[in-house]
């Protein structure tokens, strides 16, 4: 053979080696990105669901304020799987009274990857009932769905009565993603809700004292003796309840409620329902 033949075989040969060489790495970096794609998401029927004690809530001891449960969500399953946003949570008592808790769009959300054994954890944040049985319900059950599925895993519920936000503009009652920081009631960026407080704004109408439950700390104390002195002179006029009176352009609904030992008078305001004003004996 001659020179000329064997050089053009050489340099083929070599072609062919440095091809494969190029092809090799990104063949294996195609191959574990795939695989990484591939990693699945955490089925409800892997998942082991249960309550931790990094929350505020405690059990059975309802406080009238915003609390915090903290769910873990544990891999029991043989295979790394991954979750992603906010679970489902509905509160349920006897399969009839129910609170479909929202989300919280403030939370980010971020991808985890759960080792075999290994967990994550979501916060629920509630509204604790302490003093007004018509605005709320105790659950027996918390029907958790897990992001990314359509079953579901049961709860019992052991936090004691819950206030019902289904229908409020900024519900106390929210749900926040799986793998964000623990957030407490009430901290900033964690929920649509800061936390509700029961605010001293000293008396009002025939001596009563007027109470503020609201999100807005002192600062709901001059809104809330407008709101009773409206619904004084409207009880002082033989006005029966329940009474509507608009104050700053926003209507109050306005009832008598009846408390542990003595009844009492509630406005719940139809702009903002998680905020009312009451006059306690």
């Amino acid at each position: 053979m001659s020179s000329y033949g064997r050089t053009r075989r050489i340099t083929r040969t070599t072609a062919l080696a440095a091809a494969a060489a190029v092809a090799a790495p990104m063949g294996l970096l195609a191959a574990a990105g795939n695989a990484s794609a591939a990693t699945p998401t955490c089925q409800t029927d892997q998942l082991k669901a249960s309550w931790t004690d990094k929350g505020t809530a405690k059990s059975d001891s309802p406080t009238g304020e915003q609390e915090t449960a903290v769910v873990e969500l544990k891999n029991s399953g043989s295979e790394t799987c991954t979750l992603k946003g906010q679970p489902g949570v509905t509160l349920t008592h006897k399969g009839q009274d129910s609170e479909t808790l929202r989300d919280s769009s403030k939370s980010e959300e971020k991808l985890v990857s759960l080792d075999p054994g290994k967990s994550t954890t979501f916060t629920l944040v509630f509204l604790s009932e302490k003093d007004e049985p018509k605005q709320g319900f105790t659950p027996e059950t918390a029907v958790v769905t897990p992001p990314g599925n359509k079953d579901t895993v049961d709860l019992p519920w052991k936090w004691g009565p819950v206030t019902k936000q289904e229908s409020a503009t900024h519900p106390g009652n929210w749900v926040g993603p799986v793998g964000a920081s623990v957030q407490l009631s009430g901290e900033e960026g964690g929920g649509k809700s800061a936390a509700t407080k029961n605010v001293d704004c000293g008396t009002g109408w025939h001596g009563l004292s007027v109470r503020a439950v609201t999100t807005h700390g002192k600062g709901a104390c001059p809104t809330a003796h407008k709101v009773t002195d409206a619904y004084g002179k409207a009880l002082d006029a033989k006005k029966k309840p329940p009474v509507t009176v608009t104050v700053n352009g926003a209507a109050w609904k306005c009832d008598e409620k009846q408390g542990k030992v003595n009844p009492y008078q509630e406005c719940v305001s139809t702009k903002e329902q998680g905020e009312k004003v009451q006059l306690l004996s």
